[in-house]
């Protein structure tokens, strides 16, 4: 799939597969789905494509919102909304929301681009607030399906239960086998009571060649087979 998206600004990176394939089994077809910070729509429509499920992608930036839309052409069950999620008053209810949401604290350093900032930093989309509203948008046992940062992974799991989530699933994404992890995938449920499943780790590269990847991330690349174009808006 042909992605194209912003010659400057926020990109999507290897992060955005990672949760994709994370995210696809908890999807079966029939369900509908929701992205939150959709971007360009790369997690949502990968996602969507493997049984054709019914798509809402919200973004509030105008400029990506535009670049989700033009990758939604082939898609004919995807919708995208640009516009505040926070704000928005959706008249939906889905099977699963899916958010690769920003994480950096408040008052951490800031993009000097508008953009990039915003798809960082949790002021424009406090982590509780984002949860507590997927709550009540999701059906009975729906599944919240996240990638945060995994130094903040207490955090996560604390706000999860606050709000009324059950965290059923957990993947730590590690650089190389001996390093720390820095990304977590997380996949929650509203109404459940299960145990929490933690999977062998993702680890990404052998060496610190770029293109030195681990079999598994080579076969998720050829899962999705992406093309990424940048394009200026004009």
């Amino acid at each position: 799939m042909r992605f194209y998206q912003p010659l400057h600004g926020y990109a999507y990176n290897s992060a955005s597969l990672f949760l994709a394939h994370f995210a696809k089994d908890f999807i079966k077809k029939g369900d509908t789905l929701l992205e939150v910070g959709a971007g360009c729509g790369i997690v949502g429509l990968l996602c969507a494509r493997e049984f054709a499920n019914p798509l809402d992608l919200i973004e509030i930036d105008s400029n990506l919102a535009f670049f989700a839309t033009l990758n939604s052409q082939k898609h004919p069950k995807a919708r995208v909304i640009c516009a505040d999620f926070l704000d928005h008053p959706f008249n939906n209810h889905y099977h699963a929301i899916i958010s690769n949401p920003p994480y950096y604290y408040k008052n951490s350093l800031e993009s000097a681009n508008t953009q990039k900032a915003r798809a960082t930093n949790q002021r424009f989309l406090p982590l509780q607030a984002l949860c507590q509203k997927a709550f009540k948008l999701l059906r009975h046992r729906g599944y919240l399906i996240m990638c945060y940062h995994a130094n903040l992974t207490d955090m996560l799991l604390n706000t999860l239960q606050q709000v009324g989530f059950k965290a059923l699933c957990l993947r730590f994404v590690h650089p190389f086998k001996d390093k720390k992890a820095a990304l977590v995938l997380c996949c929650a449920r509203k109404n459940s009571k299960s145990l929490l499943e933690i999977l062998p780790p993702l680890i990404t590269h052998n060496s610190k060649a770029q293109q030195d990847n681990t079999p598994e991330v080579a076969r998720i690349y050829q899962h999705f087979k992406t093309h990424s174009i940048k394009a200026a808006l004009e």
